[in-house]
């Protein structure tokens, strides 16, 4: 999560340096809508594993996951203040892989042996919605904290090609979140170009964690933004015990966005 962290902490120290004044007119600031919606193109490239009460299965290796998804991610923000935000983001998460193994695989109690052609799906949905507060805003940006909870709901299924043998796993899950939220407009006294991004996360002890991040850079064109950068996600959630079941993913990628401000 290197390329997250790195943009969060300059940004950090560009507000200190800067200060928290506002310049002349608060109503130039950029940072004066109600709503934002955010609509992206996130390529999706996957690794790690999936376990169900056998040894962890490859998701490249092993069932050969096909790489640089497409996925929709979306995001709207409404601020009833200039400091308040209400976030609501969240994205659909298809992966789908065609693999003949070379080693023997058990899922959900099924056995696929060498040489069997397997097809794989996998879907993570997530949805977010929470509050946050930005200690910082002014023309130049913003940075803020944020506190919330979120939906996740994962599938997973394997079946054989020739026989149609085929083993599957479903569960949701709700957790909290914490993270934090920036953006900048680096240039002085001019709104053209923009970075932002964020980290939002949480620790569930034994049973794992989940993190997700995000830094993009692009032009502000009056209240169209367009974006480049990076998006990852990493989900890991398991059972305890011996012989247990869960996944361990890392879902990365570069992101294209666009997004309107009023």
């Amino acid at each position: 999560m290197r390329v997250v962290f790195k943009p969060l902490l300059l940004c950090c120290f560009a507000f200190a340096l800067r200060g928290a004044g506002p310049p002349a007119s608060l109503a130039e600031s950029p940072e004066d809508f109600r709503i934002e919606i955010t609509g992206s193109a996130w390529l999706v490239d996957s690794e790690g594993t999936i376990q169900g009460n056998g040894a962890p299965i490859n998701l490249v290796s092993d069932l050969g996951a096909a790489q640089r998804q497409p996925t929709f991610y979306g995001r709207l923000v409404y601020k009833p203040r200039r400091k308040q935000r209400l976030v609501v983001e969240g994205t659909p998460i298809g992966l789908s892989g065609l693999n003949t193994v070379d080693r023997t695989l058990v899922y959900r109690g099924r056995t696929f042996d060498v040489n069997e052609t397997l097809r794989s799906s996998a879907d993570l949905d997530y949805l977010f919605a929470g509050y946050q507060y930005d200690v910082l805003s002014n023309s130049m940006g913003h940075l803020g904290f944020s506190i919330g909870g979120a939906y996740l709901g994962a599938a997973g299924a394997i079946n054989e090609a020739q026989s149609g043998a085929s083993a599957s796993k479903a569960e949701t899950l709700g957790l909290p979140l914490v993270g934090a939220e920036f953006r900048v407009f680096p240039i002085p006294h001019h709104q053209l170009i923009e970075v932002e991004g964020g980290l939002r996360g949480m620790g569930a002890g034994s049973y794992g964690h989940f993190v997700e991040g995000s830094a993009s850079g692009g032009v502000r064109l009056g209240p169209v933004g367009i974006l480049a950068g990076y998006r990852e996600m990493l989900v890991d959630f398991h059972e305890t015990g011996a012989g247990g079941s869960g996944i361990d993913v890392r879902l990365k990628g570069p992101v294209f966005s666009i997004l309107w401000r009023w």
